[in-house]
């Protein structure tokens, strides 16, 4: 996870102390609006402790893909640096984990959904019609822990976002861009996990999880 955020600050540094020959940062400035398909991976690192101290740590993970609309304003600042805010709402829902007991006894599914991303976009023209940038954001979306939990559970995802892209500028307003990049989510918890009972005690236990996105997203929008 560092790693792959030193790279993408590593890149953004190399970018941004590049001099373009020929740009116009005009041709990127106003309101803006997209519509992005992404492919996103999750990951989940976790650990169990059940009533007895017995602490049993795993992964998960799971791919999807999803679609989501993007807003905002990019400010040109001189011939070839652009200041972008913006905010992303995704919709649709994406697997975060999964736990199958061979039992049955401590079965849990881990969904997200209504991901809206705030951010900033610093940006370099770097033609007439051609930007890198990097994005910066607060993440956040809805969380349901299902299954054979009793407990207290966490109900919402939050985190920041980390990308970088670029984004490319036509006659007539229309944009493409893409990114890849990561979101890092606070930590997650499920109390009281499991239904099992052996020998009249019930044995139950706490999770607590460190879940993270990485994407690759293309946008085609509409700049006026």
């Amino acid at each position: 996870m560092n790693n792959i955020k030193k790279l993408l600050c590593t890149l953004v540094a190399i970018t941004f102390m590049a001099t373009p020959a020929f740009s116009d940062a005009g041709n990127a400035g106003g309101f803006y609006v997209g519509v992005s398909g992404s492919a996103a991976g999750a990951e989940l690192d976790g650990q169990y402790t059940d009533n007895e101290g017995n602490i049993t740590k795993g992964t998960g993970g799971a791919v999807g893909s999803v679609g989501a609309f993007d807003l905002g304003y990019n400010w040109a600042m001189g011939s070839s640096l652009i200041l972008g805010f913006g905010a992303s709402y995704t919709p649709g829902d994406l697997d975060i984990g999964k736990a199958d007991d061979s039992a049955d006894a401590a079965d849990v599914t881990i969904t997200a959904d209504k991901f809206i991303t705030y951010y900033i976009k610093p940006a370099i023209m770097v033609s007439d019609n051609t930007a890198f940038f990097a994005k910066f954001g607060n993440a956040t979306a809805d969380l349901q822990i299902a299954g054979d939990v009793a407990g207290t559970k966490s109900n919402e995802l939050k985190g920041d976002t980390v990308s970088f892209g670029s984004a490319t500028y036509f006659d007539g307003g229309m944009y493409v861009e893409s990114e890849v990049g990561i979101t890092d989510y606070d930590q997650i918890h499920a109390n009281d996990v499991g239904n099992a009972d052996t020998g009249g005690n019930g044995v139950t236990g706490d999770s607590i999880a460190d879940p993270s996105i990485a994407f690759g997203t293309i946008t085609i929008g509409f700049k006026f």
